[in-house]
């Protein structure tokens, strides 16, 4: 049987308009720095070019920028429902999902119940924590990148305070995903610790509650953040990660 998973387009979407995000950011990036070279620059073929147009461009590329993130946001929102109900469908045998994925969880040799919805948000905060942590350095040196670059047109163009605040609706959205990833990684780490002492040390008597008070915490993680984790880190890395998650069920014994 091959893999299916029905709300891959859903995240696909998400994709797409993250992808229409980096190429508003990279264009606002081009025009930022085409407008500084231009007003500092003394060569006769931009005399008489008023930078007031890249600065209009620019403040216009930041609000799309804005929306393009609230929309992210909510599309997000719209696959994680479609996701989390076939999550308990795999875990609880409920039928909540108009269709079922196959051959996507790992975990079928364990009965449905609340050991496997233990097992499953074990599984999945192993895959989330460790991607999150290979996203985070590159959003970190972007989010510098861009706050410098912003900085730099503050201090070397002539602009408004209406087109200075503008144009930084742009960087501050970006340092706040980057704050945003991290404090997501530490909590989905946090949520992963939790798990390999439920398993690993707590009486088997309180599983069952701590296991759905951590669930909770997991899922309640994803919905505030709202992060995608990458597609092509996640290619990248499953090999790995799958080798060392079915070691890790077999040092716990699940």
């Amino acid at each position: 049987m091959s893999k299916k998973v029905p709300y891959n387009t859903d995240y696909e979407l998400v994709e797409k308009n993250e992808s229409l995000s980096q190429f508003i950011l990279y264009s606002s990036i081009l025009v930022s720095l085409l407008g500084i070279f231009i007003e500092k620059s003394n060569l006769p073929y931009f005399k008489g070019v008023s930078t007031q147009v890249f600065i209009s461009i620019n403040s216009f590329l930041s609000i799309c920028y804005y929306l393009s993130d609230i929309a992210s946001n909510y599309l997000f929102q719209s696959a994680e429902a479609k996701r989390r109900n076939d999550f308990f469908d795999n875990s609880l045998n409920t039928k909540l999902s108009e269709e079922i994925s196959e051959e996507y969880f790992t975990n079928e040799h364990i009965a449905p119940g609340i050991t496997k919805l233990g097992v499953n948000s074990f599984e999945n905060s192993f895959f989330t924590k460790s991607i999150a942590k290979e996203m985070f350095k590159p959003m970190l040196l972007k989010s510098i990148s861009v706050l410098l670059v912003f900085i730099a047109i503050a201090l070397f163009t002539d602009s408004s305070w209406l087109a200075f605040a503008l144009q930084f609706a742009l960087p501050f959205t970006i340092v706040h995903q980057t704050i945003r990833l991290y404090i997501f990684r530490k909590r989905v780490e946090y949520v992963f610790q939790n798990f390999q002492q439920i398993f690993s040390s707590a009486h088997p008597n309180h599983h069952q509650q701590l296991i759905i008070h951590n669930v909770a915490s997991y899922e309640t993680s994803l919905a505030w953040a709202c992060i995608k984790l990458d597609s092509k880190l996640f290619n990248k890395m499953n090999g790995e990660l799958s080798e060392k998650w079915q070691n890790i069920k077999q040092r716990l014994n699940l």
